[in-house]
């Protein structure tokens, strides 16, 4: 399986890095605002594209391997258990290339996400049961509205949630190459049974992902909407699935290091009175760069973080809903804790400088 892996990972990965190269030349522009864009000239900022194609090319990969070849590629989507989501992938990316290009409303954005989210939602999969201590066997079953609901809403904030996290080179998207890694792990099938065609996504998607890091750290190439909203609702549809295998705990737990700060950072501005549709510096990463933070140095911080998520998370999926449900009760609290930690202290520092 290791093997069949890393020849999966290869073509998305190469086509991944080739089309960002084609789109440094030819992609939209994001010009420097003198705000919450630092960068000193205008950055290319479709990566995001280069990062579809990667995992569009490792569809079409798996459509060649079905039965009846390319004739059938709806049967290959309907395998993956994620029909609904990869269409509010799709749905996101288009919306993303928009943005990027035409600046679109903020408000006409999100409405145009939350709808294609509840459309995912009701295809599936749902999440039917829901664990909390003193539940017994697989927990509270949940109605079919609330299940809907619940998965509309996860896709919702988690697409949103990357986006709002693609502020400093390599901390989104490569938080989201480890959480994808992660969610491949997940839902690996047991040892020496034939791969499935989720695991094989999950890996060709982190590959597509490093294939743009490449330009992306060297701040050559922005992943944009194009690749924050798709690639944030690609975890989303992916966390769905290791939801229905184990538990809501499990992907909930992986995602902290990106929801912590987005939620707890939305909660803050809106106790100030601070408008929270617009552009700000006011994430946790964000006070790091302000107070003197390399790219690269932020990025790593994050990319400790999910690591150590990631653990827990596999650690939860391979001892069951108590214990994942524990280890997120946990996680939650010492992450919240040491959010709260470093907007006092910093903030307070950089609020003493006015930067």
């Amino acid at each position: 399986m290791i093997a069949l892996s890393l020849v999966w990972a290869a073509a998305p990965l190469i086509i991944s890095f080739l089309v960002c190269a084609l789109m440094i030349r030819l992609g939209p522009k994001d010009a420097p605002d003198g705000g919450r864009k630092t960068q000193s000239r205008p950055v290319p900022s479709a990566g995001g594209v280069g990062v579809l194609a990667g995992v569009l090319g490792a569809l079409f990969l798996a459509s060649l391997l079905q039965p009846g070849g390319l004739g059938n590629p709806v049967a290959t989507l309907a395998q993956i258990a994620l029909a609904g989501p990869m269409l509010l992938v799709l749905i996101a990316g288009l919306l993303g290339f928009a943005d990027d290009r035409l600046n679109l409303p903020a408000g006409r954005k999100l409405l145009i996400l939350a709808a294609a989210a509840l459309l995912a939602a009701i295809y599936g999969p749902h999440v039917t049961h829901f664990w909390l201590p003193g539940a017994n066997g697989s927990g509270y079953v949940l109605p079919a509205f609330l299940a809907i609901a619940g998965a509309a809403l996860w896709l919702f904030i988690m697409a949103n949630a990357v986006n709002f996290m693609d502020g400093a080179n390599g901390i989104a998207m490569g938080s989201a190459a480890i959480l994808l890694a992660a969610l491949a792990v997940i839902t690996a099938p047991p040892t020496g049974s034939a791969p499935g065609i989720l695991f094989l996504l999950l890996v060709a998607a982190a590959a597509a992902v490093c294939g743009f890091l490449a330009w992306n750290l060297a701040g050559r190439l922005y992943a944009g909407d194009t690749g924050a909203l798709a690639i944030g609702a690609l975890m989303g549809g992916a966390g769905l699935s290791a939801g229905v295998i184990h538990s809501v705990w499990v992907p909930a737990t992986l995602a902290l290091p990106i929801l912590l700060d987005v939620i707890l950072t939305l909660i803050w501005r809106a106790r100030l009175g601070r408008p929270l549709m617009q552009a700000h510096r006011d994430h946790a990463y964000q006070l790091f760069l302000r107070a003197g933070w390399s790219h690269l140095q932020v990025a790593g911080l994050w990319w400790g973080f999910c690591l150590i998520t990631s653990l827990a998370a596999i650690t939860g999926a391979r001892n069951g809903a108590g214990v994942a449900a524990a280890l997120f009760a946990f996680m939650f609290l010492a992450g919240s804790a040491l959010w709260g930690w470093q907007r006092i202290a910093l903030g307070r520092h950089l609020a003493s400088e006015n930067k």
